[in-house]
C-alpha cells in the first residue's frame, strides 16, 4: 500500500497515490475505478474534459466502498478562445462545478481544479478563480486549485488579492522537475500534484495517444532501470516512490489490475539519497504533455473528446 498523505495549502489532506483516468472512458473506466478501489486506492482523478465523470461514479458504486471515503479530484474545462471555445464566465464556472458534483454522485468534490490557464486573458482567468472561491463557499467543493499553471498565472491570483490555490497539478518527473515553479509554490503553500510520473518509461500511455508523440529515449529509460535494479523494484514503482519522496502526490494511470496493485505498493521500500540524486540528475527541462515555459503554456488536448 501507499499510506502517505499530503497536506494541501488550505490544511486539508489527500492520499499520496491516486488513479488517473485521462483517455479512459465507458466500461474500461468503470472497471479500472472499481479495481483500483478494491486494491486500496482512495483517490480518483478525473475532469470535465475527460468526459468520464459519470463512469467514475459508476465505478465507485460498483466497488461497494463508502463514497465519503474516496477523495475525488475533478477539473473545470475553462474553454479556450484560441480554439473557438469561449472562456467560461463566472456563472458558467459555478454551473459547471454543480454539474460535476451531480455526475460524480456525491454532495461535494474534494478537490476542484481549473484544468489549464487557457481562458484567453488575465481577466477571464481571475473571474474563473473567483468562481472557484465561491464554489468552495457554497460547499460544492472542499478544496480548490489549478492545473498546468505557471508562475505568471499564479501571480495573477496573488495580485488580485484572492486566496491562493491549495494545489497545482503539473507534469512532474525526473526529466521535468520545474524547480523554479515548485519553489514559488512552496513559498505560497501550494501543493504540487504530479501527473505523467511514468513518462520516462516506454510503456507510458501504452495504447493511448501520446500528446506531442513524445517519449523518453532509451538511455534515459536505461538509467531509470539501473536505479530500479539496484533498489530491487520495478521502474514504475521507483518513479512513483520518487514522486512521493519529492513531496508530490501522484496519479498513475492503468487499466491493468496487476499494474494497479503494483503502482500502490510503495510503502515497502524507500529511496536512498544516492537513488534520489541519480534520478534528479536526469533533469533536462523536458516535458512530454505540457510543452511551453511556465507562465506561457498552451495545453495540447487534441486527444480529448
Amino acid at each position: 500500500m501507499a499510506s502517505m498523505r499530503f497536506e494541501l495549502g488550505d490544511g486539508n489532506t489527500m492520499p499520496g497515490v491516486g488513479l488517473g483516468t485521462f483517455q479512459v472512458k465507458g466500461a474500461a473506466c468503470e472497471a479500472a475505478v472499481t479495481a483500483a478501489l478494491r486494491a486500496g486506492y482512495r483517490h480518483i482523478d478525473t475532469a470535465e474534459g475527460y468526459g468520464n465523470e459519470g463512469d467514475v461514479a459508476k465505478g465507485i458504486e460498483a466497488a461497494g466502498v463508502d463514497r465519503a471515503s474516496v477523495f475525488i479530484t475533478t477539473k473545470l474545462w475553462p474553454g479556450n478562445p484560441a480554439w473557438g471555445m469561449p472562456a467560461k464566465t463566472y456563472a458558467e464556472t459555478i454551473a459547471a462545478c454543480k454539474n460535476s458534483v451531480a455526475k460524480l454522485g456525491g454532495s461535494s468534490i474534494d478537490l476542484y481544479l481549473i484544468h489549464a490557464p487557457m481562458a484567453g486573458s488575465e481577466k477571464a482567468r481571475v473571474e474563473q478563480w473567483k468562481a472557484l472561491v465561491e464554489c468552495r463557499r457554497l460547499g460544492l467543493c472542499k478544496s480548490i486549485g489549478v492545473s498546468n499553471y505557471g508562475i505568471a498565472h499564479l501571480s495573477e491570483i496573488a495580485e488580485a488579492g484572492l486566496p491562493m490555490p491549495a494545489a497545482n497539478q503539473l507534469e512532474l518527473h525526473p526529466m521535468n522537475q520545474s524547480s523554479a515553479l515548485v519553489s514559488y509554490m512552496t513559498m505560497h503553500k501550494i501543493l504540487p500534484i504530479a501527473y505523467s510520473s511514468l513518462a520516462l518509461l516506454s510503456s507510458w500511455r501504452e495504447g493511448y495517444t501520446r500528446i506531442n508523440g513524445t517519449k523518453a529515449d532509451e538511455d534515459t529509460e536505461s538509467s531509470v532501470r539501473s536505479v530500479a535494479e539496484r533498489r530491487g523494484v520495478s521502474p514504475a514503482r521507483l518513479l512513483l516512490r520518487y514522486a512521493l519522496q519529492k513531496g508530490w502526490p501522484c496519479l498513475p494511470k492503468t487499466t491493468h489490475e496487476a499494474r494497479l496493485r503494483e503502482n500502490i505498493d510503495l510503502d515497502s521500500f524507500e529511496l536512498s539519497t544516492q537513488d534520489m540524486a541519480a534520478l534528479d540528475a536526469l533533469e533536462s527541462g523536458t516535458p512530454f504533455a505540457w510543452d511551453a515555459p511556465p507562465g506561457q503554456q498552451h495545453l495540447d488536448l487534441t486527444a480529448l473528446p
